[in-house]
């Protein structure tokens, strides 16, 4: 399976309803599930409508509970498309977990799955190979058609 590594709160926050997009300078043309690394960097100091986002999320103390240094879930990735088409799109939540600026990619997740347990893993730069084995409930493939386990 592939997989891609963000800090910290973004990693968690793309496997919730809140943020759709993951942005990034550069494209993918990767679509399919892909799990979701939350590296071992986690930034904490934030106001504004990203804060109430995240005590919404996943409570006041998500600082000191969100899992660094492991796989905390799984997106299903649809298409990527440029900040500029996009921006004017977007749910409020979503346009506070991103950059949006111009010249920038957004990657579209339709469904996610958060990890009840994080796996511990080292984590790569860019898009990356993991063993399917080490995420607890990776999609099943039929006919061509990705399908989670019941």
């Amino acid at each position: 399976m592939k997989a891609i590594s963000l800090w910290q709160p973004w990693a968690s926050l793309w496997c919730s309803p809140a943020k759709v997009h993951e942005t990034r300078h550069w494209p993918t043309s990767h679509r399919g599930w892909l799990a979701v690394h939350a590296a071992k960097r986690l930034e904490k100091d934030f106001g504004g409508e990203l804060e109430m986002i995240l005590n919404a999320e996943f409570g006041h103390d998500w600082a000191n509970i969100l899992p660094c240094g492991a796989l905390v879930g799984m997106v299903d990735i649809v298409a990527c498309e440029r900040t500029e088409a996009i921006v004017r799109q977007l749910d409020w939540r979503d346009y506070h977990c991103g950059d949006f600026s111009t010249f920038r990619y957004g990657w579209r997740r339709d469904e996610f799955i958060r990890f009840a347990e994080p796996v511990p893993y080292r984590g790569m730069q860019g898009i990356f190979n993991i063993s399917d084995e080490l995420v607890p409930c990776a999609p099943k493939e039929r006919d061509g058609v990705s399908l989670l386990p019941l």
